[in-house]
């Protein structure tokens, strides 16, 4: 069996050591992105006093990029503060598409949705399990787990539990002992 430092979750691509690693880079450069259009924002409409969120902005972008525990549930917070911006922008671009038919006004609208939808997939990140033991430098394979002859180390496919199964003897009537899903997909559900 291959070390399990070195071992890919299933659907990534083998171009990170670690795909954990890698959407966590994701996520620090749309956490950077995000700071700045807010920080942006609040300059627009308080002048100079933006310099303060600006910094914590800041802080919580260092922080979180060195995997600093308190820093963990700002940054849903601050992803989602910017998403609600966005929604609010698209209604009012809405309403002005409804008023006056615009083609750049609707490109903008695709746009704005196209922003909601990868934010809030970004503040999912954060409630997944995996993503949260990879963030705080928990194994994800169990390091110390002895498993029995033919056993192997499986994740459920509904809720991604890390299990000792043994793909021998699993039977599309077994189920996941945290979520109570199946663990065998048929060809409808997956």
């Amino acid at each position: 069996m291959a070390d399990p430092d070195e071992m890919i979750l299933a659907g990534s691509t083998p171009t990170h050591s670690n795909p954990i690693d890698a959407l966590h880079s994701r996520t620090c450069f749309v956490l950077a992105v995000d700071s700045l259009l807010l920080t942006f924002f609040f300059y627009t409409f308080f002048g100079e006093l933006a310099f303060i969120p600006g910094v914590f902005f800041l802080a919580v972008w260092s922080s979180y990029k060195s995997k600093s525990e308190w820093a963990y549930w700002f940054v849903p917070l601050i992803i989602g503060l910017l998403t609600v911006g966005f929604c609010l922008l698209m209604v009012l671009n809405v309403y002005q598409l409804l008023v006056s038919l615009n083609i750049t006004t609707l490109i903008f609208i695709l746009i704005l949705g196209y922003a909601i939808f990868s934010s809030v997939r970004f503040i999912r990140i954060h409630f997944h399990p995996v993503y949260r033991m990879g963030y705080s430098g928990e194994s994800l394979y169990n390091d110390g787990v002895k498993l029995a002859k033919g056993e192997m180390l499986a994740a459920c496919p509904s809720c991604l539990a890390v299990l000792a199964i043994n793909p021998m003897l699993l039977s599309p009537s077994d189920i996941c002992p945290h979520c109570n899903s199946r663990l065998v997909l048929s060809g409808e559900e997956e």
